[in-house]
């Protein structure tokens, strides 16, 4: 086709859709087909991730677009139930989601996050380590309340990119959370919430606020990259059956 000058028109381009959004949509074609039925268990993530050749955390991912869909119900520790059509006026909550994938996000971090604490502990004045150490305080505070709210970890993170005093970084790390404030991620956190994992990330944290007071670069890097690895291991061994 041209555009009327003889010239070839441009093709129209059209972003890629995300691997775990894919899917989700496939297992939806299932579920509308009445291949898989109000009540019906979904196979297990392993033999889903087997079926279309996928990681089993892209599958949960998948899996987690379904019950922000509420075509789901995720009951950790029995299994995925379908669940009966919602009506009409009731439209689902996010079925178009292709947002970042937790996947996405933590990758992200991992590449940038431990050099950013790097920075922070070099830079770090008075106030700064105030400010961080005031936000581990209110990540023990929301512990100790078993509250839903993740807001102490949040202001941990940003305050050490503050610190670093590199505006751009600050950002980026800004924009990073902003994701994790999605249903996606959120969903994830839903299921895998628990008292042991929070004091387990409150004794990361408190590894890293600890090389920030003593100004050590290398320690600061290590504790990050250990904490966001640490998550990324949490998340790969979650488990919805």
């Amino acid at each position: 086709m041209t555009d009327g000058t003889g010239a070839q028109a441009p093709r129209r381009l059209v972003a890629p859709v995300r691997l775990y959004r894919q899917i989700a949509d496939a297992l939806e074609e299932r579920i509308a087909s009445g291949e898989f039925k109000p009540g019906d268990r979904l196979p297990t993530e392993r033999e889903l991730a087997a079926f279309y050749s996928v990681s089993r955390t892209c599958v949960r991912e998948a899996l987690l677009v379904l019950e922000i869909s509420k075509l789901v119900s995720i009951r950790v520790g029995s299994g995925v139930y379908v669940l009966a059509p919602a009506a009409p006026e009731a439209p689902a909550a996010a079925g178009n989601t292709d947002e970042p994938s937790p996947t996405e996000i933590l990758e992200a971090r991992l590449m940038f996050e431990p050099e950013i604490c790097a920075a922070a502990a070099g830079n770090a004045g008075p106030d700064h380590i105030a400010r961080i150490s005031a936000s581990l305080a209110l990540m023990r505070e929301e512990h100790r309340k078993a509250a839903e709210t993740e807001r102490g970890d949040r202001d941990f993170h940003l305050s050490i990119a503050q610190a670093c005093g590199n505006p751009i970084a600050q950002e980026f790390l800004r924009g990073v959370w902003e994701s994790m404030s999605g249903p996606l991620w959120q969903g994830l956190q839903k299921h895998i919430r628990s008292p042991i994992l929070r004091l387990k990330w409150i004794e990361d944290h408190e590894a890293i606020l600890a090389a920030i007071e003593a100004h050590d670069r290398r320690q600061a890097r290590i504790a990050m990259r250990r904490h966001i690895e640490n998550v990324i291991a949490t998340l790969n061994e979650a488990d919805f059956l």
